[in-house]
Formats: structure tokens, C-alpha cells, sequence
């Protein structure tokens, strides 16, 4: 059993050392005006995976390098993102329009008119297979417009195109965000490390300079429950704020805090310097955690009309993916707590390895914030 507590954990750590935002774009699309163009935001980081876009290679992109490379770039767009009427590929005419600002810094936003054959005015389905062979997480997040209701949908390698005349129940937008909100919690390691760092303690904890069993489960889960309630009442706070643009900050700046927050709680967990009521500290740093969560969403559902169902939507997903974690590490470690192992062995090696990967993340994420 403390082999397979050490793997998991020892897997969550390797994956992580390389945690980062998940790669997303964005897509904007009035589907029933053939006068108004669409708009897709790339992330520079992600184009620069698929082709060389800095000609000089002096580590700094300049707006001639990308205007220079116009037309590898609607080349590939064309191959890889499709509007179809009547199961014909219709013409598109791609454009740069210039760089914009999502949570995660720049974007190229490229301008696109489709011009479909015949009596056809417009596409009726787009067919999305961008960065999905380079990335099998990216997303994108597309928003369109029809008959003035705005609509939300992800794209992502396992549904890669849209009806634009479908219009989705509150139920399958739901669906759909929930399970975006779990994906986005699984592959957020730095989250993942964090409430492992504050729900360890449940039932192995430091105390008068040794270690403490606690012998009731009961007390274990209520210890948990009250943990986690506090992480989730506070990162959903901050989500709902972020996500609908009352207050935004800095994501370099937030994700370097994340990395502080997980070193932290690390450390408390062999020296509790910031004390026994770990309920409290999952709130404070949960409050940061929340604008992390909202990366993926702010200035994009701000102003779409099922918003307020796919932000709910999302963040139940991110509870939903919590609680799998919880219910799954709670009973091991409860399990293990007494093993001369555990205690002498597997829990300081772990307890070291978050605080080492949350360090890492801070030198790694710093610069940025500095930026």
C-alpha cells in the first residue's frame, strides 16, 4: 500500500515539474451575418510549437517577423481549421488583425470571411483540428452568435466541429462545462499538489516537534471536509469575480503565487509556522487559486448570454475532480499513517519533493510576474 501511495504521488510530481496554463484559443463567429468577419486568438507560444516564427533568432518576436510570415500562417490556418456548407469546404480568406491580451499574455488575432459557392451566404459547421496532433489538451473555446444569442462550446480532439445552427440546451452546455472544469483541475498540477499538501496532515500531523496519529477516520474526514469546503468557497469566490472581469490580475503574477502557496503548505506540514487550522490557509491561498481557475474563462464569457450556466457548470466540474483526488488519497493515507515507513520515509520524501516542485515553479514563473 505505501508503493502505491509513493507512485501515485511520485507520478503526480514528475507530470507536474512541467505544469503550465493549458493551451487554449479562442473563437468568435457571428453565424448569421455574412457581412461580419470571424476572429480566432492563437497563442503565440502555441503557433511557435508548429512553425519558426522568430526569422532572426533573437529570442524576441517583433510584429514585421509575423507580418513577413502572413502566409505560412493562413496556409496552415486553412489546413487546419475548415467551414463547411452543404459538406463542401467553403473559401476563406485569412487575415492578421493584430496581437490581443488573454490571461496568459499575447495572441495573434487572425480575421476570417468565408465566401461559400452558390446560393450559400454562410458556412453551417466549422471543423477544427488546430494544435490538437501537438497538443492533445488544447482547447478551443469558441463563441458564437445566432439569432442574438450568444453560444458557448469547446472544441477539443474529441469533438472538433460545430453545428452553428444547433442551439444546445442549458443541459449539454452544462455537461459540457463541468467536464471542462474536471479536465482543467486533473491537468492543473500545481492545484493538485496544493490540496494534497493541506489534506496530508488529516491523519499524520506535527506536533511539540513530533508526529501525532489520528486514530478516529471520523475525525480525519471532518478535518478534510472543513479543508476543503474552505479551499472551494474561497477559489469559487475569486473564480465567479475573475471569470466574469470585476477584478483581474496578472496571471503570471497569480500562477507565481500558486507556486508560493504550495511551498508553504508544504513546509507547515513538518514546521506549522502558519499553524494548526490548515482550513484557514486553504481558504487565503484559495482565494488565488480561484483567478488561476479562471484563466481558461476571463474576457471570454463575459458578455455570452449562458454564461452564468457554463461558469457554474465549470466550477462544479472543478469540485467534482477535487473530490475524486480527496476520496482517493484520504483513505490511503489513513491506511498508511502508522507504518514506520510512512512516517520515517514516504511522507518527508514527499513532503520535500511538493516543496522542491513548488520552488521550481517559483523560478520558472517569476520572471514573468516581473515582467
Amino acid at each position: 500500500m505505501t508503493r502505491i501511495f509513493f507512485a501515485l504521488l511520485l507520478t503526480m510530481l514528475a507530470a507536474g515539474a512541467h505544469a503550465h496554463k493549458a493551451s487554449d484559443s479562442f473563437l468568435y463567429w457571428d453565424a448569421a451575418n455574412p457581412d461580419a468577419p470571424g476572429r480566432l486568438d492563437i497563442a503565440l507560444v502555441d503557433l511557435a510549437r508548429v512553425m519558426p516564427l522568430d526569422s532572426n533568432g533573437d529570442g524576441e518576436l517583433s510584429w514585421g517577423e509575423l507580418d513577413s510570415q502572413q502566409s505560412d500562417v493562413t496556409a496552415y490556418l486553412a489546413s487546419q481549421v475548415k467551414l463547411m456548407a452543404n459538406e463542401a469546404a467553403c473559401p476563406v480568406r485569412w487575415r492578421l488583425a493584430g496581437l490581443t491580451q488573454h490571461s496568459d499574455g499575447n495572441y495573434l488575432a487572425m480575421e476570417f470571411r468565408p465566401s461559400c459557392p452558390g446560393s450559400v451566404t454562410l458556412p453551417a459547421q466549422i471543423q477544427y483540428d488546430l494544435f490538437f496532433d501537438e497538443d492533445p489538451l488544447h482547447r478551443a473555446l469558441v463563441m458564437t452568435r445566432v439569432d442574438g444569442n450568444e453560444r458557448l462550446t469547446v472544441l477539443s480532439p474529441d469533438q472538433r466541429s460545430l453545428n452553428f445552427a444547433d442551439t444546445p440546451s442549458a443541459w449539454e452546455t452544462a455537461r459540457e462545462f463541468v467536464w471542462e472544469g474536471m479536465v482543467h483541475l486533473w491537468i492543473g498540477y500545481d492545484h493538485m499538489l496544493f490540496l494534497l499538501a493541506l489534506v496530508l496532515p488529516a491523519a499524520l500531523r506535527r506536533q511539540d516537534g513530533r508526529w501525532v496519529v489520528e486514530d478516529k477516520i471520523s475525525v480525519a474526514v471532518k478535518d478534510v471536509a472543513l479543508i476543503v469546503t474552505a479551499f472551494t468557497v474561497a477559489h469559487s469566490i475569486t473564480l465567479v469575480i475573475a471569470t466574469l472581469g470585476v477584478v483581474n490580475l496578472p496571471i503570471a503574477w497569480v500562477e507565481t503565487f500558486i507556486a508560493l502557496s504550495i511551498v508553504a503548505a508544504a513546509i507547515n506540514i513538518v514546521w506549522p509556522f502558519l499553524g494548526q487550522r490548515r482550513y484557514l490557509i486553504g481558504f487565503g491561498f484559495g482565494l488565488i487559486h480561484g483567478f488561476g481557475f479562471a484563466s481558461v474563462l476571463s474576457g471570454f464569457m463575459a458578455n455570452a448570454s449562458s454564461r452564468l450556466v457554463a461558469l457554474a457548470s465549470f466550477n462544479i466540474g472543478v469540485e467534482l475532480a477535487q473530490l475524486a483526488i480527496v476520496v482517493v488519497v484520504v483513505p490511503l493515507i489513513f491506511l498508511l499513517r502508522r507504518q514506520w515507513l510512512y512516517q520515517r520515509v514516504v511522507l518527508p520524501a514527499g513532503v520535500a519533493a511538493i516543496v522542491l516542485t513548488g520552488m521550481f515553479w517559483v523560478w520558472e514563473r517569476a520572471p514573468l510576474a516581473s515582467i
